[in-house]
């Protein structure tokens, strides 16, 4: 099944901070990705203050790790930010969205110990039905802290927008599925995304 082409409506996909720190680095499937957020008939992008903030601090802190370390300059980010980003709020005008949470937040830390679903229904004030989604998965019952917390702040921000999809490269310590939200990797979406 191809989740582009063969769902009712162009699919609605939350685009993480990897994809745009990935955009950044490397002309490859994440700049596609971004450039073909443009055309609302293939995917309806979500992109949040929070992981905007997050990819221009990455980005000046500096991307990849060692001597592959690089720090991008100010005038570096903002032309990547008008070529691929500014295009894509020229035809979205309610992005970016704003999160429930940001990326450090005393509520995940005291709940660190109950089901990461519980948590997610609790905090992002969900409908029932979404609720009911959400807990269902047995991935959802495990506690919070075995996910990375960091990342909260994408979840709630995916299941307040209702999305079907997360874009990420990062895979670990990051659900599989939130309800009926799946996380997906770029080349997935990018294979898609170019079959016939």
């Amino acid at each position: 099944m191809n989740l582009i082409y063969d769902a009712p409506y162009p699919p609605k996909i939350f685009i993480d901070t990897t994809v745009l720190c990935g955009a950044l680095r490397f002309d490859g499937a994440n700049r596609k990705l971004l450039t073909a957020a443009r055309n609302p008939y293939l995917y309806r992008p979500v992109l949040s203050r929070v992981c905007l903030f997050e990819f221009v601090r990455n980005a000046c802190q500096g991307l990849g790790k060692g001597e592959k370390k690089v720090v991008y300059t100010q005038l570096e980010i903002e032309g990547f930010m008008d070529h691929f980003i500014a295009p894509i709020f020229n035809h979205y005008m309610e992005l970016p969205v704003n999160s429930l949470v940001g990326r450090y937040n005393v509520e995940t830390i005291i709940r660190e110990y109950r089901p990461i679903g519980e948590v997610l229904v609790e905090l992002s004030g969900c409908n029932h039905e979404t609720a009911k989604e959400i807990v269902s998965s047995q991935e959802m019952s495990e506690p919070l802290r075995r996910f990375d917390q960091d990342d909260f702040h994408v979840w709630i921000t995916a299941i307040q927008e209702e999305c079907n999809y997360i874009l990420t490269t990062n895979h670990r310590r990051f659900p599989s599925e939130i309800g009926k939200i799946k996380r997906i990797h770029p080349s997935t979406l990018f294979e898609d995304l170019t079959k016939p």
